[in-house]
């Protein structure tokens, strides 16, 4: 009899060579590792140093101020049903087509003039501006000029732009549930 123990091939091999593509990095430490531009319109060459993190704690806080943004913007103490739904529709277009598309979505001038984009609009502008130029009340034209300029010359910044976009998402749908009527 052989005094060699069987491995069991229950658990994959932790030698390199046999699995390459393994992941080793836990999904909240991979979210703590994306970067957002500190300054997107920085005159300097788009290099890592003018990257910082994105602190997680703060989404909310930031998510929170958009939402109080728009609030007073729109001279309003709690949003409508309307607004919750827009936020939503804002979330999933983020998800599904980017940050691009929806700066793109608000800044179409054709025959859409629907309810849905009467209602989704304002608040997508909102959002997006602060996103995009938290400082800076840019116009829908400047916001799309703004994101196109980073895709052709800055795709690093723009990528991390739209991550920090997918991490404000959820903290933009929970302060508006917050702040809806019902």
């Amino acid at each position: 009899m052989s005094s060699k123990k069987r491995k069991s091939s229950q658990f994959p091999s932790h030698n390199k060579s046999s699995s390459p593509t393994m992941k080793t990095t836990h999904p909240q430490a991979e979210q703590n590792l994306i970067f957002a531009p500190e300054n997107t319109v920085s005159s300097t060459p788009s290099t890592m140093t003018n990257f910082q993190r994105v602190q997680p704690e703060k989404m909310s806080l930031s998510a929170h101020e958009n939402i109080q943004y728009y609030l007073e913007k729109e001279k309003k103490t709690h949003l409508s049903q309307e607004d919750l739904n827009a936020v939503l529709r804002l979330s999933q277009h983020l998800r599904l087509f980017g940050l691009l598309s929806a700066v793109g979505y608000i800044n179409q001038s054709n025959d859409q003039e629907g309810k849905v984009r009467q209602r989704t609009v304002p608040i997508w502008h909102c959002l997006l501006g602060k996103l995009i130029a938290p400082t800076e009340d840019l116009s829908k034209r400047q916001l799309m000029e703004r994101i196109v300029d980073l895709t052709r010359n800055k795709p690093t910044e723009y990528m991390a732009l739209w991550r920090k976009s997918l991490l404000l998402t959820s903290q933009w749908n929970f302060w508006a549930r917050a702040y809806s009527q019902d």
